[in-house]
């Protein structure tokens, strides 16, 4: 009796450890082995829905634009005033030459790498004792040495027109514009490099801003200089940047319009 008791505990035993494992193998939903991996969902996208990236232009070089001011005390009359309460058209601190960071800001904006004649011209010249139609003879050996040291694919030198504000400003949608032109001197034998430098970069700063650019002046004759060292290099401009009455705020859109301009006209070529 004892030992059939044990025989069916025994049997019992082994069906409570056998059935989970014959429940397992059974077709039930919920049967998957915890290790499958879940397949994830795929998307397809259509051609339209990833837009194509544009094309990244890289200059294989850089544009080193080197900028130098003859006449460097030639000032603004609204800026000295603001920061003086003087009016002057020559100031030895608030000038033409204090305004190279602002020329720097928009020259790097458009990928040009800006470069400048550390040199006061016109405090040299009253250290020397020059007189002021003197002042292209005492730049000369400084901007004759930088580009013998360095390559630069433009030189700007920068003046401010004595000319008035009618004839230096420019009205353009709602904002008002300090007009530049070009001079170019033409006794030298390779001016006609100088002057398709200076043709290029007016025609492109009209195509930015209408009548920003006052055009050409040649100079040559009785009474000028002729030359303005752009004998030194076929790619040296000279620029009057407004005038007398012009404004910070109106040298500054001119001076966004000149770098973007100075772009397009050259530095997009190298690409």
């Amino acid at each position: 009796m004892c030992l059939q008791k044990l025989k069916r505990f025994t049997i019992l035993l082994c069906l409570l450890f056998t059935l989970p494992l014959i429940i397992g193998q059974l077709p039930f939903p919920n049967n998957k082995m915890a290790t499958e991996k879940k397949e994830q969902p795929h998307f397809v996208f259509a051609a339209a829905d990833v837009p194509e990236p544009e094309p990244i232009m890289e200059k294989t070089e850089p544009f080193n634009a080197l900028m130098l001011f003859t006449h460097s005390h030639e000032s603004y009359k609204p800026i000295v005033e603001q920061a003086t309460g003087l009016k002057a058209v020559y100031d030895e601190q608030t000038n033409i030459y204090s305004l190279q960071q602002m020329m720097e800001h928009y020259l790097q904006l458009n990928g040009i790498t800006p470069h400048f004649l550390d040199f006061d011209v016109m405090t040299e010249m009253k250290l020397t004792n020059a007189t002021f139609h003197q002042a292209y003879k005492v730049a000369r050996p400084v901007l004759a040495d930088y580009l013998q040291q360095s390559e630069y694919q433009l030189v700007i030198d920068f003046h401010r027109d004595s000319a008035s504000k009618k004839a230096t400003t420019l009205n353009y949608g709602e904002e008002t514009y300090a007009k530049v032109a070009f001079v170019v001197g033409a006794e030298h034998a390779g001016f006609e490099s100088n002057l398709a430098y200076a043709n290029a970069l007016s025609e492109q700063l009209n195509q930015i801003v209408p009548g920003i650019s006052r055009g050409i002046m040649k100079k040559q004759g009785d009474d000028v200089n002729g030359i303005y060292n752009q004998d030194l290099a076929p790619n040296i401009l000279l620029i009057e940047f407004g005038g007398i009455d012009n404004t910070e705020e109106e040298l500054q859109r001119t001076m966004a319009v000149l770098a973007q301009a100075i772009r397009l006209a050259f530095v997009e070529s190298m690409v």
